[in-house]
């Protein structure tokens, strides 16, 4: 009998800078049991409604295409990161 749905996602978050063609710069390189699932960036322009929130630039796999919200801090990001990635 298989408890894989007991074990908790290991995600990490690796810094990287990201070429967004803005002051958007910061990022993270969203690792999910070993692969590379999504890309987060703090969002810096002034011009942004949630400045200083984490966007889900980019998603992989489950995250492709998900309308997401913006998220306040990294744990609020990992902790939704999470509940997408689970296996259905």
């Amino acid at each position: 009998m298989s408890e894989q749905g007991n074990v908790e996602t290991l995600i990490v978050l690796q810094p990287i800078a990201v070429d967004t063609a803005s002051p958007d710069r910061e990022g993270r390189l969203v690792i999910a049991n070993g692969l590379l699932v999504a890309v987060l960036v703090r969002l810096d322009d002034p011009e942004h409604d949630n400045l200083g929130n984490w966007f889900l630039e980019v998603g992989f796999g489950r995250l492709q295409g998900k309308n997401t919200p913006t998220f306040p801090t990294l744990e609020q990001a990992t902790r939704w990161l999470r509940r997408h990635l689970k296996a259905d």
